[in-house]
């Protein structure tokens, strides 16, 4: 299919007009998305790559490998778009009148912004200071520069984003060049609203970054110094790549690192790839995860890979209870599918002297465009402190369409059995809604997997013996709402989380 796409469009540089929906349709693109490439088409080069830069995961490895096997270019004479001037290909540095052409600068005019969050853990017993936290922000941003003011609790902070010429200064509690989530960050904030183009990264504690920018050949490379108490007590060097895809600090003064990638592969022959990873390591303790995503022959085989090994000594508390645990833990999980129907799951994890393992095997045994009934068999084991083996006979309903997925079913043990139902509706290119939850009856003997979100980065599956768990998520560019309630049989302290934040821009 690709082979052939390429042959009909083969042989000049093009315009995203100029490539017709059929094409589209024939490259794999599903008609929606085909539709929105034709309507940000018409509109100016700048909204198309706002537009082209606001997606993720497959429609973004779409869109990516159609602009890059056809040399689609915005701008004639092949000159790359930065902000409102054009840089030539063979550009070696920044040029002081291009000194404010940063990423930054470009992927979005002048602004003022302004929200608010609020965020409540509602457990008996935990101290109220603990419970609650709120902030309210004020910043703006153009021509390469950004600043915010902001209260978070009982706190004030502050946070820039300036350059100069070849040289970057970021300072305070919000920005910093390297997009690591983990690095200093905030135990009491986070942003569920950082995506392409937000003025809303991940809050910090107190960083300072220095650096300096180098333009080769149109792509920018950055090397600079830092200093984050939280993170190390030594300053230390950090590096970022082209398009954020690879960057690292390190301190030498305690020899702490910290690594991060996001890059994809796009392959005629061999199929769509994405790596995502960030890791912390220092001489007692090593954190982070790695995960695969890869999907083969027009999408019709899928494999997801995770790894991670997590642990509050360098985290922090940086989520509920149920989510992080108390001591380390080292999980991996593997699941390889054809067309999602068919498939099998390995996962293993040792933590602290728990150790547990499992694999299973799912088939469709009905199949209809309204959907699919699929039977899954599971194997549990566990081992360490008790020695458990469980066998789980389930059946789902289970409905995928692009991006939305609609599922729900009942696993059967000899000692119990649990529910589980997950939901996930893209609307539009910008916003998302998903469902997850679990209930558990009976006395199940080793714990459950249980996907956390479908969409989520790191692919973040975790095990639980929680009686009853449940999880909203909402995400758009200016509101978001995450919301998680769980329980255990015969405890009187359920856990229950939200998180609510706004964002408002006006453009000057």
């Amino acid at each position: 299919m690709w082979i052939s796409f390429v042959q009909s469009l083969s042989g000049v540089e093009k315009k995203p007009d100029q490539v017709t929906i059929p094409q589209l349709l024939k490259a794999g693109f599903p008609p929606h998305l085909a539709a929105a490439w034709k309507e940000k088409s018409k509109q100016p080069p700048e909204k198309f790559l706002e537009w082209k830069k606001s997606l993720k995961g497959k429609e973004a490895a779409l869109v990516s490998k159609v602009w890059k096997e056809q040399e689609i270019t915005l701008y004639d004479n092949k000159q790359k778009f930065a902000g409102n001037k054009t840089i030539p290909k063979n550009k070696s540095s920044l040029s002081k009148e291009d000194n404010t052409k940063t990423k930054e600068g470009f992927d979005s005019p002048s602004e003022i912004f302004f929200g608010t969050s609020y965020q409540n853990l509602d457990v008996r017993y935990l101290p109220r200071k603990e419970k609650n936290h709120s902030s309210v922000f004020l910043g703006g941003r153009g021509k390469g520069q950004i600043w915010i003011l902001e209260k978070r609790d009982e706190e004030f902070f502050y946070g820039v984003n300036l350059t100069y010429q070849t040289f970057r200064f970021t300072s305070g509690n919000r920005y910093k060049p390297i997009p690591h989530f983990y690095f200093a960050k905030d135990p009491n904030f986070y942003s569920q609203l950082e995506r392409t183009g937000s003025p809303l990264p991940q809050p910090i504690t107190l960083s300072n970054f220095f650096g300096y920018r180098l333009l080769v050949d149109t792509k920018e490379y950055e090397l600079g110094i830092f200093h984050a108490n939280a993170f190390s007590y030594y300053p230390g060097v950090y590096f970022v790549s082209p398009n954020r895809s690879y960057s690292g600090v390190w301190s030498a003064g305690d020899n702490k690192s910290s690594l991060y990638i996001n890059d994809a592969w796009n392959s005629k022959d061999w199929g769509t790839h994405r790596i995502q990873s960030e890791s912390i390591y220092n001489k007692q303790e090593s954190v982070g995860f790695v995960y695969l995503k890869s999907e083969f022959l027009e999408s019709k085989f899928f494999l997801d890979a995770t790894v991670y090994r997590d642990s509050p000594l360098l985290y922090g508390m940086v989520s509920p209870d149920e989510v992080r645990p108390q001591i380390p833990q080292n999980l991996g999980y593997t699941r390889m599918s054809f067309k999602h129907l068919v498939g099998s799951e390995f996962l293993g994890s040792i933590e602290g002297h728990r150790y547990e393992n499992g694999r299973s095997g799912f088939f469709p045994f009905f199949l209809s465009e309204w959907g699919n009934l699929i039977y899954r068999y599971r194997e549990y084991n566990e081992s360490g402190n008790y020695h458990w083996n469980e066998i789980g006979r389930a059946a789902f309903y289970e409905w995928r369409k692009e991006k939305t997925v609609v599922s729900f079913g009942f696993e059967s043990r000899e000692t119990g059995g649990q529910w589980e139902g997950k939901l996930a509706i893209p609307f539009g290119t910008s916003n998302l809604l998903e469902f997850s939850a679990i209930f558990r009856e009976g006395q199940p003997k080793t714990r459950a997997w249980f996907e956390n979100w479908t969409y989520a980065t790191d692919f973040n599956i975790n095990l639980t013996d929680r009686q009853e768990i449940i999880k909203l998520k909402w995400v758009s560019p200016f509101i978001s709402l995450n919301v998680s309630y769980s329980e255990k049989e015969n405890d009187p302290n359920p856990i229950l989380f939200i998180n609510f934040q706004l964002l408002q821009k006006i453009d000057l």
